[in-house]
């Protein structure tokens, strides 16, 4: 008989945790902590912006926060109510009508196809993705800044989408620098993921970079 797959610790997560998550949105039993850190804060600075309102990540008490709304698009991190000290976790959710039809922790293989697939929409943002990804995350620039700079002659549906993958790389780096702070590579181990998609172009590049890295 052959075996069946292992489930990734990310798919024990998601379903460990979706239900709750769930019904704390569709009974708007919400934080709402939308557009917080525009600009991100610096990596030394993560996990004491994270410790103050609205956020208040050391009360590990089980909360669904919205921290990124583009309507039909959302962004939420939960604190799981009994992990470490500063993590939590990302889900992106998707609504029609505002009604919630798709729930998920995004996966570093999610985020490099949302990557790959906005590149191949215009030549824009194939020449200039990397470069406003290094700047929104790396060099922590306002959202308004990158889009101006890099991306203002789009249509404004192209430009939602580069928010869309922006807006949910923001949490996981953020997420990255707060268990993984200075001196620890934190949101640069994830920036790395797309310096070799720019090279590669390949998804299969994600997966070896993360078995690399041991996370």
């Amino acid at each position: 008989m052959t075996p069946l797959p292992r489930k990734s610790k990310l798919r024990i997560t998601m379903e460990k945790y979706i239900e709750r998550v769930k019904n704390k949105i569709i009974n708007s039993e919400i934080i709402d902590a939308s557009g917080v850190f525009d600009p991100i804060p610096s990596r030394e600075q993560i996990r004491d912006k994270l410790s103050k309102p609205p956020i208040d990540i050391l009360d590990r008490t089980f909360r669904v926060i919205k921290v990124e709304d583009l309507g039909g698009y959302k962004v939420f991190i939960q604190i799981p109510g009994e992990k470490t000290e500063y993590d939590f976790f990302v889900w992106r959710a998707l609504f029609k009508n505002n009604n919630l039809i798709d729930l998920k922790i995004p996966s570093h293989d999610d985020l490099g196809r949302m990557y790959l697939n906005l590149k191949r929409k215009h030549g824009i943002l194939n020449e200039y993705l990397i470069n406003a990804t290094l700047r929104f995350i790396r060099d922590r620039w306002p959202l308004n800044k990158v889009l101006e700079r890099y991306f203002s002659s789009l249509p404004e549906e192209l430009v939602n989408d580069v928010k869309k993958f922006l807006l949910t790389l923001k949490w996981i780096a953020i997420q990255e620098d707060a268990n993984y702070p200075p001196p620890n590579l934190g949101s640069v181990y994830s920036l790395s993921v797309y310096a070799i998609l720019e090279i590669t172009g390949d998804l299969s590049a994600i997966r070896k970079i993360i078995r690399f890295g041991g996370r």
